[in-house]
């Protein structure tokens, strides 16, 4: 089975089944083990933990076998991703402090579909690490970008399409984002791109439609993009899974 929370800064994955073939992206991405301690391959370094953070664009694979594990993927603008940054040294970080507390908390997810319960178990988990996920204070045109992707229904995802909507040019929108955010906006994009996908699939559409609604070129560029980003097929995402978009 495989549980999936897509909140508005994280998508956690929940399950027996989260495995994947070496990839990377440029999303922060944290392993936590429901159990016994897990195992993760970082740039050919296997390392084994209760809670592995691993950097971005950093290249790993994973392999549950048959545990319940959670991994989290951390949108980079967020202040939450920053912080946890920091207590990387390199490519990734192995959180060595108790971690019972927070498994207790992650098992429970597996049973319930209330929206406020994720959001707790995220909030422990950040102030586990000393961090309160407050807003971070953005350029108001990068905010403005945050907003359109947030609220989008547009098929024309390109960089120039957003650029026109607040009076930039496509050079000085991608600059910028990438001065704020620290990851390029054509990265992040298609994070919005794969989050629409996402629900669509949800919602009982065809992998076909659902890559075309999101503004994927075809199926096989969403099912490329799904490899890369999460190390495994866009099937095995869908299979035996629940889906639960956590904002509104």
């Amino acid at each position: 089975m495989l549980k999936i929370f897509w909140d508005k800064d994280n998508i956690a994955f929940i399950g027996d089944q989260v495995n994947s073939t070496e990839h990377s992206h440029c999303l922060l991405q944290v392993f936590l083990s429901l159990d016994t301690p897990l195992q993760v391959t970082v740039e050919n370094e296997k390392l084994c933990g209760n809670c592995i953070i691993v950097n971005k664009n950093i290249r790993h694979r994973f392999l549950c076998e048959n545990k319940m594990q959670m991994s989290i993927l951390i949108e980079p603008s967020s202040r939450f991703a920053k912080e946890l940054v920091k207590k990387i040294n390199g490519s990734f970080f192995i959180f060595s402090h108790k971690m019972k507390n927070i498994q207790q908390k992650a098992v429970a997810l597996l049973d319930t579909d209330d929206k406020l319960q994720y959001r707790n178990f995220i909030q422990d988990f950040a102030e586990s690490f000393g961090i309160k996920r407050e807003p971070q204070a953005l350029d108001k045109r990068i905010v403005e970008l945050l907003e359109l992707l947030q609220n989008c229904n547009c098929y024309d995802h390109t960089i120039s399409n957003f650029a026109q909507r607040i009076y930039l040019s496509p050079s000085r929108l991608s600059h910028l984002f990438r001065e704020q955010i620290g990851v390029p906006l054509k990265s992040y994009i298609l994070f919005h791109q794969l989050e629409t996908a996402y629900q669509a699939l949800s919602n009982g559409t065809t992998i076909t439609d659902a890559s075309l609604f999101a503004g994927f070129d075809s199926p096989s560029h969403f099912a490329a993009t799904v490899k890369k980003w999460m190390g495994m097929s866009v099937s095995a995402s869908i299979k035996d899974s629940e889906f639960l978009k956590v904002f509104s």
